[in-house]
């Protein structure tokens, strides 16, 4: 859908150096990307300001610039106080004039992405979804204007601290939400889990009586003081959605939504439940547009979803068959993995462990527990990564710990992998350990003399 600039100058207050009947389709902030036919915004950051790359997006084929700056250029120029506010301004107004049939919000500490992966799979072209980690208030709001002619949304709403979410789900408006879990995690910024449980509930307090909740029974909702209707999912006969989960010897999920198990191209236990939260949502999603699928059918529809990088992907680099979990780190998803990958077969295991970031004060504590957890698993070679890992190295006396995490620690962890290994990689998204299965590619191109 295109519009005038002059709804952008309507939307954020700003001033106008040229054609308001110019029209645009979809904003952007990073010349890395396409700027065809959108609006660049110059946002201005501590080490790289926007202003610098207008000739780039010009060249590149935006229609005009959103700008904080006195700026002279080809195309019209909008002058405001703040791109950064205009362009979520922007998106709640364009938010308003859209038809839009179902908008899905997902937010939770650990399976977010996942889910919204699974929801864009079962959707299919008449969904458009959040890219990578467009989870933030300049994600959100690109996201939306780019996808102003879609049937769906599905947005994944992040947080790394209290007060973020609410704005988000405003501009959002979702009609179906989904909570993931409530876990430890960005606890330096929310200090509790308690703290964390009360930011994620605003997803649900947002929506009105037509709204459908969708929550794992383990997440304890109040439902009277919410408005909509709340669906649980869980393995117990109290949910509503009554689900069974486990993995087979490959590690891969197993879900059974009603009608017997069915095997996923996903590995982990917590991706079934991931993988029942989506078909559930979707179920909701098509009755509103007048379509009805068992559960059970769409399961059958997602079975072969392969899941998202950085996630439990598994690959088979020289002999060697990587599963990186790399994108991310908390505790509750690196007990996850743990507990996935002793529950593998595998002739020779290597688990390499990276520090779990923005733990605050709880990071001692929460990186001696995994350590206490790595105590009672046999794995043939645990590889711990990072400053932090020092507290879980204490009480794995076998454990190789290497305490920084450059490329050439990287680069000699790779040299240690064995033809028939088996390697899971996990750590934040900090410590990039998918390194390690950037050097063995690497190395499996190097021509042997």
């Amino acid at each position: 859908m295109n519009w005038e600039l002059s709804h952008i100058v309507e939307a954020t207050g700003g001033t106008l150096q040229g054609d308001p009947t110019v029209m645009w389709s979809g904003a952007e902030i990073d010349t890395r990307r396409d700027v065809t036919n959108k609006v660049f915004f110059a946002l201005q950051g501590e080490q790289i300001d926007g202003h610098e790359f207008i000739e780039k997006a010009i060249k590149g084929g935006c229609v005009a610039v959103v700008v904080s700056k006195n700026v002279t250029a080809s195309v019209p120029v909008i002058q405001v106080e703040e791109p950064r506010k205009a362009l979520f301004a922007l998106a709640k107004s364009i938010r308003t004039k859209i038809n839009l049939q179902t908008a899905i919000a997902i937010t939770g500490s650990v399976g977010k992405t996942t889910t919204k992966d699974l929801l864009a799979s079962l959707l299919g072209t008449n969904a458009v979804v959040s890219p990578a980690s467009f989870n933030n208030d300049l994600g959100i709001p690109l996201t939306l204007l780019g996808g102003a002619t879609a049937k769906n949304f599905v947005i994944e709403i992040g947080a790394n601290a209290c007060g973020e979410i609410e704005p988000l789900v405003d501009l959002v408006d979702p009609d179906i939400a989904i909570i993931t879990s409530i876990e430890k995690a960005h606890l330096e910024g929310f200090g509790s889990v308690h703290a964390i449980f009360q930011e994620k509930i605003k997803l649900f307090e947002s929506l009105n009586r037509d709204g459908i909740a969708i929550v794992p029974l383990d997440v304890q909702v109040d439902k009277t003081k919410l408005a909509c209707e709340i669906v649980t999912v869980g393995e117990s006969k109290d949910a509503d959605v009554r689900v069974r989960v486990s993995c087979d010897e490959h590690g891969f999920a197993k879900l059974d939504i009603g009608a017997g198990f069915v095997t996923l191209r996903m590995l982990g236990k917590h991706n079934a439940m991931n993988t029942a939260l989506a078909i559930v949502a979707a179920q909701f999603a098509f009755r509103r547009q007048g379509e009805e699928y068992s559960l059970h059918e769409l399961l059958q529809k997602v079975s072969n979803f392969v899941g998202t990088a950085g996630r439990l992907m598994k690959t088979n680099i020289n002999g060697v068959t990587v599963i990186d979990d790399a994108y991310n780190a908390n505790p509750a998803s690196m007990q996850a993995a743990i507990e996935m990958f002793s529950s593998m077969s595998g002739v020779r295991k290597v688990l390499v462990l990276g520090d779990m970031l923005e733990l605050g004060d709880q990071s001692d504590v929460e990186h001696t527990r995994i350590g206490g957890i790595l105590a009672k698993h046999a794995f043939e070679q645990v590889v711990l990564v990072g400053e932090a890992m020092a507290s879980a190295a204490k009480l794995l006396p076998n454990a190789v710990h290497e305490e920084k995490y450059c490329d050439q620690t990287m680069h000699r962890i790779a040299n240690t992998l064995q033809h028939g290994d088996v390697v899971l990689l996990k750590g934040s998204r900090g410590m990039k350990l998918e390194r390690i299965a950037s050097c063995l590619q690497a190395e499996a191109k190097v021509p042997s003399l």
